[in-house]
């Protein structure tokens, strides 16, 4: 590799500066390095990075921060196919799996070309209204239905395929990647997957019944559908469906959110084969 672009997180103090610093190093090695400037928090669009100002020859994005500012990035960079790394600068990570100490080695490797692409299942989520599809945005972790504000739970039915599975009266129901399967659906008592696989796992979130309290692990070619139950005049507790908090759309009794397998997955630069699991034992063990 001898293009690479560097994405921080500027809300971190520490990620500015650790960015001049990945730039003198690649530029004295012979290879080319941008960074991505500070963009205001109001175009609403963009938050870390504008995709467009991303030189057509980058080979490799370098993300500063954790693994927040890593599935910011992934939005940001979702209509460009660019294997991305992360380098954590703060608690212990699953996706930015290299920190400061290794952080000069590592792109000694991506240099020599001594790395390799994992490539990771995403998700692609439609609100239907009416018959009509109203929005569409892809997710890398989770797409989640849930109550916007109050206490008042959420009603909804679950379809697989087409046809019909469960009843739900719940804070909500999250439809998890494997990569997400150690984000909120781990917190709400989901399985950990292998983050290579392709397989959804979808987790009640708080269910009133212990029948619909286990979570339910489908395969990648499935077609989850979830539909909200309630009457138009109920707007107590008005339903969201949100797509890895990072945009959230208001529901309407009958609207359905319509999940499925992205067509695009994201690939992930790996340095080491066995990092995930050593980063569980790490995160399992705190």
């Amino acid at each position: 590799m001898k293009h690479f672009y560097v994405i921080p997180n500027y809300s971190k103090e520490r990620t500015y500066p650790c960015a001049c610093r990945i730039r003198s190093f690649l530029v004295e090695r012979g290879a080319s390095c941008e960074i991505s400037p500070q963009l205001s928090g109001s175009c609403g669009e963009f938050l870390y990075t504008d995709a467009d100002r991303i030189p057509m020859e980058t080979q490799c994005v370098i993300v500063l921060g954790g693994d927040g500012t890593l599935i910011q990035a992934v939005h940001d960079l979702k209509n460009r196919d660019i294997p991305i790394i992360g380098v954590n600068l703060g608690n212990i990570g699953y996706l930015a799996e290299i920190d400061e100490e290794s952080l000069y080695r590592t792109l000694e490797r991506l240099l020599a070309d001594e790395y390799f692409l994992e490539e990771r299942m995403t998700l692609e989520g439609e609100i239907i209204r009416e018959g009509e599809m109203i929005y569409r945005d892809v997710a890398f972790n989770d797409i989640i239905l849930s109550r916007s504000s109050g206490l008042k739970m959420c009603y909804f039915s679950l379809y697989v395929n087409g046809q019909f599975l469960s009843h739900y009266a719940a804070d909500g129901m999250i439809a998890a990647t494997p990569t997400g399967s150690t984000a909120y659906s781990l917190s709400a008592g989901g399985p950990i997957m292998m983050p290579s696989s392709e397989l959804f796992v979808l987790t009640p979130i708080c269910p009133h019944t212990v029948a619909n309290a286990r979570s339910i692990v489908l395969p990648g070619d499935a077609v989850i559908e979830l539909e909200v139950e309630g009457k138009a005049e109920d707007t107590a507790s008005i339903p969201c469906a949100y797509f890895d908090a990072h945009t959230s759309i208001e529901l309407k009794p009958q609207d359905r959110i319509r999940v499925v397998c992205g067509a695009k997955p994201v690939r992930m630069i790996r340095m080491n084969r066995t990092s995930f699991f050593e980063t569980l034992r790490k995160k399992l063990n705190q």
